[in-house]
């Protein structure tokens, strides 16, 4: 059981598809007041060393694979056009593999489509792979399986087209929720570029608005291969528990019901991708050791010949529902770590999300924590679902109550000058950028970054299939282009208040609204 914890995995036993909403711990505990954020400029810049930084965060290295990277081979992007741009070079300059994981691949994007097929026409050793959720992928009558299945028919040995289903969704759920609902269940929501030895981690998936006016956090590790090697063979163990898409009309369960080929055994399928996706962790772990083991003995060593490479990418990943809970001990353990400090000032941390929704096991760490958080998560014009018909409609408003809700608690806790919210904003642009930054006392620019798909709220850790790397540096360049990718996010967004939000008419929540958010917070 302690390896198991270890790792990020939890007994199968114990799991659950729908988890009750608890109330955060400890709210009249009362804390120094701090500055506003983001981070503050007013510190005098005090280097930061690989062993100081591998000393601070060993918790969290003595839970990942580990690997090393070359700062100058990590490109940080800051716009949508940018992101297209290296998936379109990607695509172009590959020679042995592509792996793309995503959402879906919209009904708009032949681009992606036609960009495949000219590769692998020029390539003949080039092998693609593209894993994509089941119901968005299978969503309407143009979907991704109808945008795809050309390539499928001209390159059927070189290309694989796999399509996640989760566990938590049997054949009565499909009959009695409505396919765009039934998403609310859990999603394949990893963002997994690879290309060759190149990875892009991002949260964006492929579809036109990503690649124009949605603004996501985009990261690329050149010249990477392990990294690239991890990633892919994450993206294959999920595809082998996934349906296999021979036709259009053709899609092979990985489990079928013994009374029907063509059924999804959801019992079974719980079982076998608990077990390949544990083994994966476990191999990964293994694989990366003797790394870890050196960059965690160095930190003790103090001859000059010690040498510990000062950027490291710990990948991790969340899927609860299989019993895989990595990300939400490495941010436990990170918040943890940074947040008990007693030094002045304190630590920095940034944290954005599209959808604001903190579950308690988050939520608690900020309230209880003494690190400053500056958080910035979409204005309702920004948010993709503003404007949208039918009940969706009423999902801007929803997160403007739980954005209500953690500033009342903060307040209650005496954080309301530690935790500020900024929100997003530019004209005819949505905002789905997540991520988290962090920035050592009397310093200014961040030592550490979270890259990947998690909106760090309930259906991140409990629901979907989410892929994260934490990216550690004392690289000066580094850290720099870090610290510009957060000052451009910050750039479009503007403070927002308890006061404001509960006195604006224009942020005004409909009770039975209030009420919804807390019936399916867990899907949210």
């Amino acid at each position: 059981m302690a390896s198991l914890k270890r790792l990020g995995l939890s007994p199968l036993r114990h799991l659950r598809t729908t988890l009750p909403i608890h109330s955060p711990r400890n709210l009249h505990r009362r804390l120094t007041p701090a500055h506003h954020l983001p981070l503050p400029r007013s510190y005098s810049h005090t280097p930061t060393s690989s062993s100081q930084l591998t000393q601070t965060f060993a918790p969290v290295i003595t839970q990942t694979p580990v690997f090393s990277a070359d700062p100058a081979q990590i490109t940080i992007l800051d716009l949508p056009a940018d992101f297209y741009k290296a998936i379109e070079e990607g695509i172009r300059t590959a020679k042995k593999r592509i792996v793309l994981a995503s959402l879906y691949l919209g009904a708009g994007e032949g681009r992606v489509a036609t960009a495949l097929h000219a590769a692998l026409t020029r390539n003949p050793a080039l092998r693609v792979h593209i894993l994509l959720d089941y119901f968005r992928g299978t969503r309407g009558s143009t979907n991704s399986i109808t945008l795809l299945s050309p390539l499928l028919a001209a390159f059927p040995t070189r290309v694989t087209l796999s399509l996640y289903h989760t566990p938590a969704v049997g054949a009565v759920i499909k009959r009695i929720v409505p396919p765009r609902f039934i998403e609310g269940f859990g999603l394949q929501h990893m963002k997994v570029y690879a290309f060759d030895g190149d990875v892009i981690l991002s949260g964006a998936n492929l579809n036109t608005d990503y690649f124009v006016n949605r603004q996501d956090r985009y990261i690329r590790f050149g010249d990477a291969p392990g990294l690239a090697d991890y990633y892919s063979d994450l993206v294959h163990t999920v595809a082998g528990v996934s349906y296999t898409v021979q036709s259009p009309t053709e899609l092979v369960p990985p489990c079928a019901h013994p009374s029907d080929p063509a059924r999804l055994d959801t019992k079974t399928l719980r079982i076998r991708a608990a077990a390949a996706v544990g083994a994966f962790t476990q191999r990964w772990f293994d694989a990366t050791a003797p790394l870890r083991t050196a960059v965690l003995d160095a930190r003790e060593a103090t001859t000059s010949s010690t040498r510990i490479p000062d950027t490291l990418v710990l990948p991790v990943v969340q899927m609860a529902q299989l019993g895989i809970t990595q990300e939400q001990g490495i941010l436990t353990t990170l918040l943890t770590t940074l947040g008990s400090t007693r030094t002045s000032p304190r630590w920095n941390i940034a944290l954005s999300s599209g959808y604001l929704n903190f579950p308690a096991a988050i939520l608690n760490l900020i309230l209880d924590s003494r690190a400053r958080f500056a958080i910035l998560t979409a204005a309702p014009q920004a948010n993709g679902f503003f404007g949208s018909k039918g009940v969706s409609r009423h999902l801007p408003a929803a997160y403007t109550h739980l954005e209500k809700k953690l500033l009342r608690l903060a307040t209650h806790s005496g954080r309301a000058e530690a935790v500020t919210v900024n929100e997003w904003r530019k004209d005819a642009w949505t905002f789905h950028a997540k991520g988290l930054w962090c920035t050592p006392p009397a310093d200014t620019e961040p030592v550490l970054t979270v890259i990947g798909s998690s909106n760090f709220g309930y259906r991140s850790l409990y629901r979907d299939v989410e892929a994260q790397a934490v990216v550690v540096t004392s690289n000066p360049a580094l850290r720099a282009k870090m610290q510009k990718n957060l000052d451009m996010l910050w750039s479009h967004s503007h403070p927002v208040t308890r006061h404001h939000l509960e006195t604006d008419p224009e942020r005004t929540v409909h009770p039975g609204v209030a009420l919804a958010t807390r019936v399916i917070r867990s899907m949210l």
